[in-house]
């Protein structure tokens, strides 16, 4: 399945202007056919993760670098001094947007068990009050 931009915006919801931005910044690659960009399934796989991803706080730019590592990055590569201290850095960000995230679904969880409990009481009145 080979989608041209228009039909591209409209799956995933976004701008032509943003899938160009996000072009520009190298999240995306479409092939390009006789000055055309084509998308396909992968990209709107991979939209769906950047949207995901920035719901959960992260910026554009931290997307970018966590993209730019998982494709670009092998287990067996040596390191150079300044490579460690980069990749320690981003570590400790991704690390805390984890404990973020951990603190934002305790916090669902909270806001769940109001809406259930005035649910039940809703429920509960409404019940009472059926035969009137």
């Amino acid at each position: 399945m080979i989608i041209k931009i228009g039909e591209f915006a409209t799956c995933t919801s976004l701008s032509k202007d943003t899938i160009r931005y996000y072009e520009k910044m190298g999240l995306l690659r479409p092939g390009i056919n006789n000055k055309h960009r084509e998308y396909n399934k992968d990209h709107i796989e991979i939209i769906s993760t950047v949207l995901k991803l920035k719901k959960c706080g992260f910026s554009l730019q931290e997307i970018k670098i966590l993209f730019d590592w998982s494709q670009n990055t092998d287990e067996n590569d040596e390191l150079t001094e300044a490579e460690i201290q980069n990749l320690q850095q981003m570590k400790l960000l991704f690390q805390n947007k984890y404990k973020q995230m951990i603190q934002r679904e305790k916090e669902i969880k909270q806001i769940k068990q109001v809406l259930q409990r005035a649910d039940n009481k809703m429920e509960q009145l409404l019940e009472k009050n059926k035969g009137r």
